[in-house]
């Protein structure tokens, strides 16, 4: 039986090739991503090991924040802490960290270089000279002696096209200022941080930028001879306990270092997660397209089946053959996805390079998981899809070798009612329960509902699929005439085989409208929000894309503010904060400018009432936890610790945030101070030209601020939508590739199954063309039947979701229907495209031969 199973998949290369590239591209996907993150996470557990190789201790605040990405947020340590630690026995050396969460270089072109809000972040830090401690080491020059002095890393010159000795304006949180640049430095042996910017200042003006005057963020700390890391923190901990100083944390350098390696880890985790979904999307395509492949090649081999059934062979040796050869294709095939997975791995390592994520140069780091992980996933994915035609094959009875027989099997209508109705109606009672019966998790429900309703086409598509694709193609006849005619029939003469191949395509056209759908919404919303929620003219936006610790300095606003041509204007500020044991965000305004510049449809309150010591809250969060004006709430700031602040202002249209507190309070309980952005009114009688041009005459010293109307900063956030919904798109194509190769295999193979029939209509006088025409109208036909059925249940799961989200500002449904139509056409065209070498293979058969084929 191997040697029919090897000379099984000697005739039939080509069918076997097409089926493996699924396999190839998911593998290699799943594989990729691993030996990326390897790469990643080997390259910055060296990288950390070699920063604190002469730190044996670091000494610093308790947490008071987590954070799902990273270490979490910690105050400061007073400047006096310093000494108290170097009195401590074993300490050599220590010294003083101070980090800047906002410093920006402006370039020689005058453009603000990096971008802060959507890549890597733009710090600042302070200098420490001829230090064992400094993370950062100089490559060129020397380091900042004075106020007027900065150094900065080797990749932000390089990008700035500044050179030692040349002057660089910075902009942090105090006004934009231009200092010498004395020295360029890297960070271990990397020209930066994973592409991020630094900035390095004295320790004085560091720790005045940081708005942190006596403060460290830490203190790093090296033993003397013969002392270990241990002993040293025990040293230390003793000795800032014997000073009532005992609130502080020691780490050794090897937990510091352990620390920031796991911390790593946790954030590259969600980017593992985002490219391992994808990938699986893409197997469960590619597990369809080999299913239907196995199916097709079983049900056109039926007599051969039942030859070997007849001559003696058993079922179980028949049902091996099928799955040899599935063993065969899985094994090949999925050997071939790691390696294209190194190579994958190697262009995204090079791509992120190339867009600022600089990696030391280091070679591809391949663990034995990503080969196991690579090779397993694709052997198992190939083998289950081959179970249900192996089973197939071995009830093909003996006498069947006597006979015709029929290349597929009717399908069973009450079982796949049973199974396909039962499962969609479950999706959809998930589905409805998690939209209006509020339960905790709204989102897990429709999540769920939506993946059952996959299942449920999926089952149900067989029964369906002729009578849809006969309604798909109604105007073909009167278009194509025959050709359209016999296409029309092509497609809905197998059932099973037109939903199977349609199914595929399904899936990846279902999520692409989904993504459209959603994206839809999120402007619809924004725009909506825009309209009804805020009176402004203008908005000055910042960097940071109303990301905390982002944006622009307080003195833009002080400036703006003054000019004779406004009338109320206030910096927006946002920040993190504990509420209810969960991390959330918190805006800050003004609150007289905000009362006029905002429509936030009070409830109780007003947000002109807003104190230093109350808060705003939406209504939602107010229902939540049954709170009313005059509640007290206790809030965690990093900086200040547990604050008790009382509910002065509820409010009903939450789209931009569920909490407000006055610019007061978040000056009282935050260390960095930046605007995310700045609203503006304009006086009457000012014109918009005139207020257009007063503002811009401010920010031309702040390159890192735009001004927007209201038409302008609507179109930037669709701008921000659309990257993301771009970057979805790519991961997405993978799959709807995936779903065209099948239709060209599927195609491919019901010519061989069509041989005598293509030679019968070419010898009463079809031509070559109106056959290459007929295969590629049922191309179309086919990915038409996927396209549309997807695009139902895109829509459905956009709706179903976006609606989930309504207490999450969601408040517009949007359907996008030109670019769904333009997904729709693209999809067409690439059907063609998938047809054309079946279409020319059917054509170039020769009459006489294909006529005598059996």
């Amino acid at each position: 039986m191997w040697k029919v199973t090897r000379r099984g998949l000697a005739a039939n290369k080509l069918r076997f090739v097409l089926t493996a590239v699924a396999v190839v591209l998911g593998v290699a996907f799943v594989s990729g991503t691993l030996v990326l993150t390897a790469t990643i996470g080997k390259t910055f557990d060296d990288l950390f090991t070699n920063i604190y190789k002469n730190t044996d201790a670091v000494v610093r605040a308790q947490q008071r924040l987590s954070s799902d990405f990273g270490t979490g947020e910690r105050p400061n340590v007073p400047q006096s802490l310093l000494d108290a630690v170097r009195q401590a026995p074993g300490v050599a050396q220590a010294e003083g960290d101070v980090q800047i969460a906002y410093a920006q270089v402006v370039g020689k072109d005058g453009k603000a270089v990096g971008n802060p809000g959507n890549g890597p972040p733009t710090l600042g830090f302070g200098y420490h000279p001829s230090s064992q401690l400094s993370v950062f080491h100089l490559v060129e020059g020397r380091g900042p002696t004075s106020d007027d002095e900065v150094a900065i890393d080797r990749n932000t010159a390089d990008a700035a096209k500044l050179s030692v000795g040349d002057p660089v304006r910075i902009l942090t949180t105090a006004a934009p200022k231009t200092y010498h640049l004395t020295g360029i430095v890297k960070f271990g042996d990397a020209n930066s941080l994973v592409g991020a910017s630094a900035t390095l200042f004295t320790i004085p003006r560091a720790q005045e930028l940081a708005n942190a005057p006596g403060q460290y963020s830490q203190i790093s700390v090296k033993a003397a001879p013969g002392v270990s890391q241990t002993q040293l923190q025990n040293n230390i901990q003793k000795s800032l306990a014997s000073q009532e100083l005992g609130q502080y944390q020691v780490l050794t350098g090897k937990q510091i270092t352990k620390e920031n390696q796991d911390a790593l880890q946790k954030q590259l985790s969600f980017f593992n997660v985002a490219l391992l979904i994808f990938a699986l999307i893409s197997l469960v395509v590619g597990s369809v397209i080999i299913y239907n492949t196995f199916s097709i090649v079983v049900a056109q081999r039926t007599r051969e089946m039942a030859l070997l059934r007849a001559i003696g062979a058993s079922q179980r040796q028949v049902m091996g053959q099928v799955f040899g050869e599935s063993v065969v294709i899985g094994l090949l095939a999925s050997a071939v996805g790691v390696a294209s997975g190194v190579l994958l791995a190697i262009g995204l390592k090079a791509a992120m390079s190339a867009i600022g994520f600089d990696l030391p140069s280091t070679g591809v780091v391949v663990r034995p998981v990503a080969i196991i992980a690579g090779l397993l996933v694709g052997f198992v994915v190939t083998v289950l899809s081959a179970v249900v035609p192996a089973r197939q094959a071995a009830r093909v009875p003996p006498v069947a070798a006597l006979r015709d027989v029929a290349i597929e099997r009717p399908p069973r209508r009450g079982v796949r009612l049973a199974i396909g109705g039962g499962g969609m109606l479950i999706g959809i009672g998930l589905l409805f329960f998690g939209l209006f019966a509020n339960p905790g998790n709204a989102i897990a429900y429709v999540g769920l509902g939506a993946a059952l309703v996959f299942v449920g086409a999926f089952v149900l598509g067989p029964l369906f699929a002729r009578a849809l694709s006969l309604v798909i193609a109604a105007p073909l006849p009167k278009i194509k005439g025959m050709t359209g005619t016999l296409a029309r029939q092509n497609a809905a003469r197998n059932p099973k085989r037109t939903a199977t191949t349609a199914t595929a395509l399904l899936i990846g056209v279902a999520l692409v409208g989904f993504i459209t759908i959603f994206a839809a919404s999120a402007k619809a919303t924004i725009s909506s929000a825009v309209d009804q929620q805020l009176g402004t003219d203008f908005i000055v936006q910042g960097p940071g894309n109303f990301a905390p610790g982002i944006g622009l300095s307080p003195k833009l606003a002080e400036q703006i503010a003054a000019l004779p041509e406004v009338d109320a204007s206030t910096g927006l500020r946002v920040g993190d904060v504990g509420i209810n044991n969960s991390r959330t965000t918190v805006n800050s305004v003004d609150p007289v400018a905000g009362a006029k510049l905002f429509n936030l449809g009070d409830v109780a309150g007003s947000l002109r009432s807003l104190t230093p010591d109350g808060i705003g809250v939406s209504k939602r969060k107010a229902d939540d936890h049954h709170w009313k004006l005059g509640d007290t709430i206790p809030v965690t700031f990093v900086k200040t610790g547990v604050q008790t602040l009382k509910v002065q202002f509820i409010y009903s249209k939450n789209t931009f945030g569920d909490y407000y507190i006055s610019l007061a309070s978040y000056e009282k309980n935050f260390t960095d101070q930046l605007d995310s952005s700045v609203f503006v009114n304009l006086k009457p009688g000012v014109s918009p030209d005139q207020g257009r041009q007063a503002i811009e005459s401010v920010t031309k010293s702040y390159p890192n601020a735009k001004v927007f109307d209201d038409a302008q900063f609507k179109a930037d956030r669709e701008k921000q939508i659309n990257g993301f919904v771009a970057l979805v798109y790519l991961l997405l194509f993978l799959a709807l590739f995936i779903a065209l190769i099948g239709i060209a295999n599927t195609l491919a193979l019901s010519i061989t199954e069509r041989t005598r029939e293509l030679g019968l209509l070419r010898a009463v006088g079809m031509s070559r063309s109106q056959v290459r025409s007929a295969i590629r109208w049922e191309s179309v036909i086919i990915s038409l039947l996927g396209t549309i059925n997807g695009l139902a249940i895109g829509l459905l799961f956009g709706w179903s979701v976006v609606r989930a989200l309504k207490d999450q500002g969601f408040n517009s449904f949007a359907i996008a229907p030109g670019q769904l139509l333009v997904v729709v056409i693209i999809l067409a065209v690439a059907s063609v495209g998938a047809a054309i070498f079946p279409a020319r293979r059917a054509a170039k058969l020769d009459v006489l031969r294909a006529i005598s084929t059996e």
